[in-house]
């Protein structure tokens, strides 16, 4: 009886502590957008309040972002914001070259979250460069935003990077609200961290959907004018449960256009027709969807890779899944949250074909359930691209960040358009390269290799010196790679 009491202490003193977090830190806004249309009939609204904001770089130029907000469904909170975006990118079609960038936040961040400042001093970074500047593109983002955060974010405004800095210098005023933060980040730490299975039931089942399939193809159909300025690019991020959304909601929107080009292809013979997709680079950041998604995607992009070979395409990934082995949110939490999913009925599956060997071999049965309580990039079966040190060139020693960053984008910046550099931070300049051969020894099973490693999904890891944990995707180091990579996949298009 004694024991029973104890228990029952020791639940309520967690339950109280959860609900004091939750009173002193804040619920987070649900069902009511917090970016608001900028002009009012009382004048401008404050840029932390703004559905739209723009400033400029260091080097002056232009710089803006756009705020769309998806409720605990999936749907719009406020049309308008997504009308007004669409046409400020049709508007900016119309004056000049556009490079767009999307980017869809993970797991405890929302549209008034520090993420806000870190994406937009990234956008900033890219508009500075001279390859992007000397080109004449306007750089725009695209901040897609839902509930994952179920109390308010803290904001750091004295970071190591100076993002916070950063952005006051480009915008000239605070782009976040403080009504919509709390004001010290250990008072949250326990109710975000116990939200978590909400968080993902919310990312994988309820607000990925229809909406922001719709949002993300329209915004990069407007940023290519449906056809006619091809040279416009467009880029799609997303990171952790962000990755999950973009993975559910674009997968089954992008299947039917690559389907219907390979039927053009193979019927016109001709490989210089409009491409199916308005995407010419989409990144996932330490993703964090149950590999299952990914094993599914991977198998349809390598029939795509199969049809674009036959049909004399290109030999670029369609999408690029990046993750640290250094992510331990992903990688180790993530399969203890999901060490149960063996038990599902729906997961009960083992396949026999498919994962090792070529078509049409068997092999031994593995479990559908080691395929969900793994993300793709921590399933040795899967991956299929490495970032690993490349040894045999010198690194750009003396070089500044944004020479580096410069070099990394630009199409002239390296012989080798594998290669990418990093500057000097927590860890000395490095020369890198994007490989498909595995730094250790193969995986096999029964002597079979894995099967569809030439896949047109780019499932691949990297190390710490890299990314260095799950939130660390805004480093100096991760954007040079980011960079780099989006060269790598600009230069297998053309």
């Amino acid at each position: 009886m004694t024991y029973f009491y104890n228990t029952i202490g020791v639940l309520g003193m967690v339950g109280l502590m959860v609900l004091g977090s939750m009173v002193f830190s804040g619920c987070a806004v649900n069902g009511r957008p917090m970016r608001f249309d900028p002009l009012t009939d009382n004048g401008s609204i404050p840029k932390s309040l703004s559905w739209y904001i723009e400033g400029r770089t260091k080097t002056d130029r232009l710089i803006s972002c756009s705020f769309v907000e998806f409720d605990e469904r999936g749907d719009f909170l406020d049309f308008r914001q997504h009308r007004d975006c669409e046409a400020r990118i049709t508007n900016m079609v119309e004056s000049g070259p556009v490079l767009l960038v999307m980017y869809c936040h993970g797991w405890k961040n929302n549209s008034q979250s520090e993420d806000v400042i870190k994406f937009n001093s990234f956008l900033a970074k890219i508009a500075a460069s001279p390859e992007v500047s000397q080109r004449g593109f306007r750089v725009h983002g695209v901040y897609l935003s839902w509930r994952g955060n179920v109390v308010r974010p803290y904001v750091d405004k004295s970071d190591d990077d100076g993002f916070y800095s950063s952005c006051l210098s480009n915008f000239r005023e605070p782009i976040v609200s403080r009504k919509y933060n709390r004001w010290a980040d250990w008072i949250g730490w326990l109710p975000e961290n116990i939200d978590f299975f909400t968080r993902q039931r919310a990312a994988e089942h309820l607000v990925s959907g229809l909406p922001m399939a719709r949002a993300i193809f329209t915004y990069a159909s407007a940023a290519k004018q449906y056809g006619s300025k091809l040279d416009n690019q467009v880029i799609v991020m997303g990171h952790s449960m962000g990755a999950l959304m973009l993975e559910r909601s674009l997968g089954q929107a992008m299947t039917g256009s690559l389907v219907m080009e390979w039927w053009d292809r193979i019927k016109k013979q001709d490989a210089r027709q409009k491409p199916a997709l308005p995407f010419d680079f989409i990144l996932f950041l330490n993703s964090a969807a149950p590999s299952i998604y990914a094993k599914e995607m991977r198998d349809f992009l390598e029939a795509n890779r199969n049809a674009q070979k036959y049909s004399g395409g290109s030999n670029a990934p369609v999408i690029v899944s990046l993750t640290s082995t250094a992510d331990s949110a992903t990688g180790t939490l993530f399969p203890l949250a999901h060490a149960l999913a063996r038990m599902q009925p729906s997961l009960k599956r083992r396949y026999t074909n498919g994962i090792f060997g070529s078509e049409g071999q068997t092999h031994d049965g593995i479990r559908q359930s080691e395929f969900y309580s793994k993300t793709p990039g921590h399933q040795p079966y899967l991956i299929n691209h490495w970032v690993v040190p490349e040894k045999t060139l010198a690194p750009m020693a003396g070089a500044g960040r944004d020479e580096v960053f410069a070099s990394n984008i630009s199409a002239r910046g390296t012989a080798d358009p594998y290669v990418f550099f990093t500057s000097k931070g927590k860890h000395p300049e490095a020369a890198w390269r994007i490989s498909d051969k595995s730094p250790g020894p193969p995986i096999t099973l029964n002597g079979l290799p894995l099967s569809m490693q030439r896949s047109d999904y780019w499932i691949m890891n990297c190390g710490k010196e890299l990314i260095a944990s799950h939130g660390d995707i805004w480093s100096t180091a991760t954007m040079e790679m980011y960079a780099g990579l989006y060269r790598l996949a600009a230069y297998l298009k053309n």
